[in-house]
């Protein structure tokens, strides 16, 4: 008899893999807490059936169900284990029917907090955010009220990633809270590239630059919400940001009253600078100090203009100091825009000395070409000016004569 069942032990298969497989009544929760119950099951069902003797497991087949049942019933609160069944051999099946118990969730509704997100710029966050929302609502759908207590930091997870997703430089965190239950989700900064600081520069062909540079702390008071927002998030909206900050400066009293048009320029970074290019619709006002250099240039001079904007039609007034005999000198004349690039005018000198028709052209927001026709002298003047900053430029001056000379510019 002995010999006789010595070929069927040996005979016998161990269990080497467990396929296992988990349905759940009334459809699949989300899909971080379906994998979650997958790994339950089929940890336990390993744990239990590796190695075992296949014979002996199909003999054991309803206590080792049981058993998988009870394991499966106290790991995974809200569910009940409703049928277990088996199919032993060297791959051992195991299929896992699971029963969300009352009472069971649905969609929630979203309540959404912002942490060290300025007011004013939340309702954009918000809206880059609303993609993401009705997916972070349905993350409860078919889940048991009693699973969140292990199934709330998968949750968790699944909302941050979220965020992270739709928002470049935030993360989220949510939370399942009150009676009747809504999804409280935090949204913060994730980054640690954050604008720091914010620096404001002045860009004008109509104001002087002593008169804007007086309003840098309310320009800065005007950019505080960009303060702390993530780089990555500011630089992807830095158009919405320059709309926001333009809306502010064209409410500013002083702006309002003058008629000055203000476009703010946003360069993203951990210091942000903020250019606001600001321009007078009714009055035009220009002081330059001119430094001539070279053997036939003119002496140098200080040159302060003052026009009335007509639509494109500007006339104005100058007045030169020359610095070295204390000489005044004034003129009048007329601007007539051409477009955003182009301007033509005609400027006389009151003395009679000579009279000026000149013609502008912008190349680029720092270079400009000009060229003046002097009637007394009879000589043509043509200028290339390049704009180092907001303050300085260099102009290389030519004339029909042949004269050459360098000129620096500084706008007042």
């Amino acid at each position: 008899m002995l010999a006789a069942a010595l070929p069927v032990a040996w005979a016998a298969e161990p269990i080497q893999r467990v396929d296992v497989r988990v349905v759940v009544a009334g459809g699949d929760p989300a899909a971080a807490v379906t994998r979650r119950l997958q790994e339950v099951a089929a940890t336990a069902a390993e744990r239990l059936l590796l190695g075992r003797d296949s014979a002996v497991v199909t003999q054991q087949q309803a206590m080792l169900a049981g058993v998988l049942r009870e394991v499966i019933d106290r790991v995974v609160a809200g569910y009940r284990a409703r049928a277990v069944s088996l199919q032993p051999g060297g791959t051992t099946a195991v299929l896992v029917g699971l029963e969300p118990q009352p009472p069971i969730l649905g969609a929630l509704p979203v309540q959404v907090a912002y942490a060290d997100v300025h007011a004013d710029v939340q309702p954009l966050v918000h809206r880059t955010l609303a993609s993401a929302l009705p997916e972070a609502s349905a993350l409860t759908v078919r889940l048991p009220a009693a699973a969140l207590e292990w199934a709330g930091p998968l949750l968790q997870q699944e909302v941050a990633a979220l965020v992270e997703r739709a928002v470049a430089g935030f993360t989220g965190t949510g939370r399942v809270d009150g009676t009747p239950p809504r999804l409280v989700l935090t949204v913060r900064v994730r980054d640690a590239r954050v604008v720091r600081d914010i620096g404001v520069r002045f860009r004008s062909s109509s104001i002087p630059y002593w008169l804007l540079n007086q309003h840098t702390p309310q320009v800065l008071s005007m950019a505080e919400p960009l303060r702390g927002l993530p780089v990555t998030f500011a630089s992807a909206h830095r158009t919405e940001l320059e709309r926001l900050l333009a809306g502010r400066l064209a409410a500013y009293p002083p702006a309002v009253e003058y008629g000055v048009a203000a476009r703010p320029q946003v360069q993203v970074a951990e210091v942000t600078y903020v250019t606001v290019v600001a321009d007078s619709t009714l009055y035009r006002g220009r002081v330059e100090a001119r430094l001539n250099l070279g053997t036939h240039a003119p002496v140098p001079d200080v040159r302060a203009q003052l026009g009335r904007a007509l639509g494109g039609l500007e006339p104005f007034v100058e007045l030169t100091l020359i610095p070295s005999n204390l000489a005044w000198r004034w003129a009048v004349g007329v601007r007539v825009e051409l477009g955003s690039s182009v301007a033509v005018g005609v400027r006389t000198r009151l003395d009679g000395e000579d009279s000026e028709t000149f013609l502008q052209y912008r190349l680029s927001p720092d270079l400009q070409l000009r060229a003046g026709h002097f009637a007394r002298a009879g000589q043509v003047e043509t200028a290339l000016s390049y704009r180092l900053n907001e303050f300085v430029s260099w102009e290389a001056v030519v004339t029909s004569r042949g004269d050459m000379w360098l000129r620096l510019v500084t706008n007042l």
